[in-house]
């Protein structure tokens, strides 16, 4: 399996927007090691699953912040070609996600909670993140991020584990696991192994100390 890089500083900006997000995250699946790259906007546009206006809409955004600079290029009958972009890219500050995701078929609003998922991951593939973070990074609402999670279910490309929360009235939290490989598998049933046994033995010792009372 293959990855790029995403800077977390520039998915965490909530003044591009998820288009604009969606718009740096390709480009740095196809820059290169100096942070280059020049695609066509048809290219970006098919990649993200939205419109080249939408693309001209927020590169502007991504340019004024001053995430990344485009360079006109132009061929030798005088026509213009795509654009040379070059990226600040931050690899001691970048998560990684797999190449292929962009080939997948996902809607955009799905690629980015994809992504955002991505962001926030350790290193067992796994997150615990409310919806409500979800939608604030990847700017939709709630609604989009249940369908999304959905839409990434249905693919193949995510699971979820529903899970209690004790110290929240019982109300219930989603682990999320991407399914980047087969690797992981073992690690989360570990983990869940051991936070069983770690149960059993707890509850175990209240029953030895009830049994302790009652004798005396």
């Amino acid at each position: 399996m293959r990855y790029f890089l995403v800077d977390k500083t520039v998915f965490d900006n909530k003044k591009v927007g998820m288009y604009g997000k969606l718009i740096y995250a390709i480009l740095c699946k196809f820059s290169n090691a100096d942070g280059t790259c020049f695609p066509s906007r048809k290219t970006l546009a098919k990649c993200g699953g939205f419109s080249v206006s939408t693309y001209n809409s927020y590169i502007s955004l991504l340019l004024n912040e001053d995430l990344l600079k485009k360079i006109s290029r132009w061929r030798n009958n005088g026509s213009q070609t795509s654009n040379l972009f070059k990226l600040k890219k931050n690899r001691k500050n970048s998560f990684p996600v797999r190449s292929d995701i962009f080939a997948k078929g996902l809607s955009s609003t799905a690629l980015c909670v994809y992504i955002c998922l991505a962001r926030y991951i350790a290193e067992d593939n796994c997150c615990r993140v409310s919806q409500r973070l979800i939608a604030d990074r990847c700017s939709i609402s709630i609604v989009s991020v249940i369908r999304a999670v959905k839409e990434l279910k249905a693919a193949g490309m995510l699971e979820t584990i529903r899970q209690t929360n004790i110290d929240d009235n019982g109300n219930y939290v989603l682990l999320y696991r991407l399914t980047d490989g087969t690797e992981y598998k073992n690690v989360i049933r570990r983990k869940i192994n051991i936070e069983n046994t770690h149960i059993a033995n707890v509850h175990m010792k209240l029953y030895r100390n009830l049994k302790a009372v009652e004798n005396d």
